[in-house]
């Protein structure tokens, strides 16, 4: 548990381009813009940032696997409409298409 907040806490402080790597379970993450940066720390990681919320962890390779499989597009739908426990929007009022699509990535670790 330890390590997973640690990781966590690394994804909430420093939004960058992380190399994947195996041995930590991260995914390879897309450098957000500082709009972007602004948004994952106001919105997405408040849950995405906390093991012990439930939310998938930013990053982290175990948590986006099967959610992966959906795609950018079908994670955007989720997204703006909700999901689980997720409102819609993610609590983003203000995120443009772009701005989503660019978090989604950041977070699941797709291209």
């Amino acid at each position: 548990m330890a390590k997973r907040f640690r990781t966590a806490l690394l994804s909430l402080l420093i939004p960058s381009l992380f190399a994947c790597d195996a041995d930590s379970g991260r995914v390879a993450q897309i450098a957000l813009d500082p709009g972007q940066t602004r948004a994952y720390r106001t919105a997405c990681a408040a849950c995405h940032a906390r093991p012990d919320i439930g939310a998938p962890l930013t990053g982290i390779d175990a948590d986006w696997r099967e959610r992966r499989k959906k795609g950018i597009e079908g994670l955007l739908v989720s997204t703006v409409n909700g999901f689980r426990g997720m409102p819609p929007l993610g609590t983003c009022g203000l995120c443009s298409e772009n701005d989503f699509r660019a978090l989604i990535r950041y977070m699941a670790g797709l291209p």
